[in-house]
């Protein structure tokens, strides 16, 4: 079954979760180190600073797994989708939910579209061309 538009769609939000990924990295190496600065230096900050500094730290590097994660899921959703195995609708599935958790993201909206669209494709079963006859003898003393 063709499913190019799936597969767009999920190649393309693959891409933008790898750059929310780099993205997220460079924000979690910029506040680890002002993280180890301001607790190896406390007389520059309290400890309220610190401790601002770890949680935030802290959730850049849950967003920057999560975002890894979400993009190994995307390529290879991508190419399960595109080879139109059984287990389309689970996978389907798996990005409606992928991209309901990342609502606010445009690789997030991305994901969510493609599982609709991956849900809702119809499969049509095409006949042969070698068993198919035709026969117009019979059919023209229908209206007479």
């Amino acid at each position: 079954m063709n499913r190019q538009t799936e597969f767009t769609l999920l190649i393309v939000g693959a891409s933008f979760s790898i750059m929310t990924f780099l993205g997220a990295m460079a924000y979690t190496v910029i506040f680890g180190l002002n993280t180890l600065l301001v607790f190896d230096t406390s007389y520059y900050a309290g400890p309220d600073e610190a401790i601002f500094f770890g949680i935030i730290t802290f959730v850049s590097v849950i967003a920057v797994i999560f975002a890894l994660v979400s993009a190994i899921f995307g390529f290879v959703g991508a190419f399960k989708v595109k080879s139109g195995g059984p287990k389309v609708k689970t996978i389907a599935v798996c990005f409606i939910i992928l991209g309901g958790l990342q609502i606010f993201t445009i690789h997030g909206i991305l994901f969510l579209i493609a599982g609709i669209l991956a849900l809702n494709k119809k499969e049509y079963k095409t006949v042969s061309k070698e068993y198919e006859t035709i026969s117009t003898e019979d059919e023209g003393t229908k209206w007479e």
